[in-house]
C-alpha cells in the first residue's frame, strides 16, 4: 500500500502540541519529511524527473536537488520558487533539529515548520489541480 505522506504531517502537528523537548524536535523533523516526499513525488510522477526514478543507480543529494529543482525550475513558476524557498528553509530547521545539542524557542520553531509545511502542501496541491 502507498504511504500518504501527509500522514507525517498530521504526526508534527500532534507532537508539536507538547512541551517536550524530542517530540518538538521530532515534528520539526515530520514536518520536513513530509513535505520533501510530497515535492519529490511530484517531481518524480508528475514532472517526469528521471534523476528521481524509483529504479536509479546514481548517487544525488535528493534533498537538495529537489529544492534546487523547484527554485530553479524551466517555467519560471512563482509557485514552484517559492516551494523550493521554503523546502530549503524547513531542510535547514529539521537539520538542527536533528543534529544540534541545543536549541532555542523550540515551541516556536515547532510552528514555524508546521506552517511552512502547511504552505507546500497547499501550494503543491495547487500544481496538481
Amino acid at each position: 500500500m502507498k504511504f500518504d505522506w501527509e500522514e507525517y504531517f498530521n504526526l508534527a502537528k500532534e507532537l508539536a502540541g507538547t512541551t517536550e523537548e524530542a517530540k518538538l524536535r521530532s515534528a520539526v523533523s515530520r514536518a520536513y519529511y513530509s513535505v520533501f516526499c510530497l515535492a519529490r513525488n511530484y517531481l518524480r510522477d508528475i514532472q517526469q524527473d528521471p534523476r528521481l526514478s524509483r529504479n536509479k543507480t546514481y548517487d544525488i543529494n535528493d534533498h537538495q536537488y529537489v529544492a534546487e529543482e523547484f527554485i530553479h525550475n524551466q517555467s519560471k513558476s512563482q509557485p514552484m520558487i517559492e516551494i523550493g524557498k521554503d523546502l530549503t528553509r524547513l531542510r535547514k530547521m529539521r537539520n538542527k533539529a536533528d543534529y544540534e545539542d541545543t536549541m532555542f524557542n523550540l515551541q516556536k520553531e515547532a510552528r514555524n515548520a508546521l506552517v511552512l509545511a502547511e504552505n507546500i502542501i497547499s501550494a503543491l496541491s495547487n500544481l496538481t489541480e
